[in-house]
């Protein structure tokens, strides 16, 4: 069974489940078993950082439900808190995997220039007072385009992993005083886009320059690290999965739309 869902992060331990905190995989766990699903452990796409959101964020459970997917969507979010909600229920093929069948992600981060956040956006931008270069962090930002190494926007787990990455966008979009840095490649790093976006701000604030970008993107230098931005302003936008694999269109859904505050 295939689970597609939305989740405001903040206040929650991320996606996986762990032994303090209220997390995302154990709130949906905990829903299914409500509805009568016992068994195997709910699978998520990827795991999130503690206080990050996801418009969109696919899971499965091994699992067949004798209830109908409408029947299986309402009872899950009858017993999920307000700031989880599950939009479509569909059953998968047997060789669909949340994690492994996934081509691709895209994530953006949200930035607010102003002295007042508007409040019904705090909880998900990072409030930003600097100065900014936009024409060079933009420049900064089509460096990142292809695959590089990535070990300096990562954790010393992350590094652990292969680290090198590849990125097919990575762009800055500005609306007024918010702007969205829009990253999408077929995996990730720990952390690896809160360190991006910390990079192009040091880049637009004049504390880096281009060479110091290509620096850190050829992986030569272990002990240059790129620290990380706050997590609220962090959302998994969208994940990608092969046509043959994608949740049955009749299966049961709710509009996606207004699941973010943010368009």
């Amino acid at each position: 069974m295939r689970l597609d869902l939305a989740f405001a992060g903040t206040g929650l331990q991320g996606w996986q489940a762990q032994a303090r905190g209220t997390t995302v995989q154990g709130l949906v766990d905990a829903a299914l078993t409500a509805v009568g699903q016992r068994g195997p452990r709910v699978v998520g796409c990827s795991r999130t950082d503690s206080g990050v959101h996801a418009r969109a964020f696919t899971a499965h459970v091994d699992a067949t439900f004798a209830r109908d997917p409408v029947a299986v969507l309402k009872g899950l979010n009858a017993n999920l808190p307000p700031q989880v909600r599950v939009y479509r229920v569909a059953a998968a093929g047997e060789s669909f995997h949340a994690r492994f069948s996934c081509v691709g992600k895209t994530y953006r981060y949200h930035l607010y220039r102003s002295e007042a956040v508007p409040p019904f956006l705090a909880p998900y931008v990072w409030a930003w007072r600097g100065l900014l270069d936009l024409s060079a962090a933009a420049d900064a930002a089509a460096l990142f385009l292809g695959e590089h190494d990535f070990s300096a926007f990562t954790t010393s787990d992350g590094r652990e992993r292969n680290p090198r990455r590849t990125l097919t966008e990575c762009r800055i979009l500005e609306r007024g005083d918010l702007l969205t840095f829009h990253v999408s490649g077929a995996s990730f790093l720990h952390r690896m886009v809160r360190c991006i976006v910390g990079l192009l701000l040091a880049v637009g604030g004049g504390r880096l320059g281009m060479d110091e970008v290509r620096k850190a993107l050829s992986g030569e230098d272990p002990g240059f690290q790129i620290p990380a931005l706050p997590p609220q302003g962090l959302v998994l936008w969208e994940v990608n999965y092969p046509r043959a694999t994608e949740a049955c269109p009749s299966a049961g859904s709710v509009p996606r739309e207004g699941l973010f505050p943010i368009p």
